[in-house]
């Protein structure tokens, strides 16, 4: 199975309880989504992705717990901490209009704010703040931050992504010492 046919949903951040519930940080912007899952994919670094039948879902403080029938025990869980819960793309929600998983921008054209081409989106980089990895016109790297300050808006018609004040992230302003201070 090839990692780009699957989304990532949620992320295992630990266990709840003894009998091996997994507490799932969820990726998506519709928690309601892990309600009506009855399998998923564990997709942990270096194996492969593991299908697993779910039987209980519930919400809790921001966070999904899910009991699986593969795993049992609390020991279970804590060796999938890591792992990302997976679903098959022909199995992903349909969006709405302009809302989109971050792996379908993957190929899209950077612009900036007057229309210049930037270059092509390469890769996402996850973290505790997605980067936006796009491969320049002139053969270099630019590494955007995916937050409004940078990123304007994406046009899935046109697959553009709007990129503010992009030479910013290349060519920082500098701040000169001041001549006057007295800090030397």
């Amino acid at each position: 199975m090839n990692p780009q046919d699957l989304r990532t949903i949620g992320v295992v951040v630990g266990a709840h309880g003894l009998r091996g519930t997994l507490k799932i940080f969820p990726l998506s912007d519709f928690p309601e989504r892990f309600e009506a899952l009855h399998t998923a994919l564990l997709c942990k670094a270096d194996d492969p992705p593991q299908s697993v039948r779910i039987t209980r879902v519930r919400r809790a403080q921001g966070c999904i717990l899910i009991d699986l029938d593969e795993v049992r025990n609390r020991e279970a869980v804590l060796n999938l901490v890591g792992a990302e819960l997976c679903v098959r793309e022909e199995d992903s929600w349909e969006l709405p209009p302009d809302v989109f998983y971050l792996t379908d921008l993957l190929g899209f054209t950077g612009i900036g704010e007057n229309g210049e081409r930037i270059g092509v989106l390469r890769n996402v980089i996850r973290g505790a703040q997605d980067i936006l990895e796009f491969e320049r016109e002139d053969g270099g790297e630019l590494l955007v931050p995916f937050v409004h300050r940078w990123v304007g808006r994406a046009k899935v018609s046109e697959r553009t992504i709007e990129i503010l004040n992009w030479r910013d992230l290349i060519e920082p302003d500098i701040i000169e010492p001041d001549p006057d201070s007295d800090d030397d």
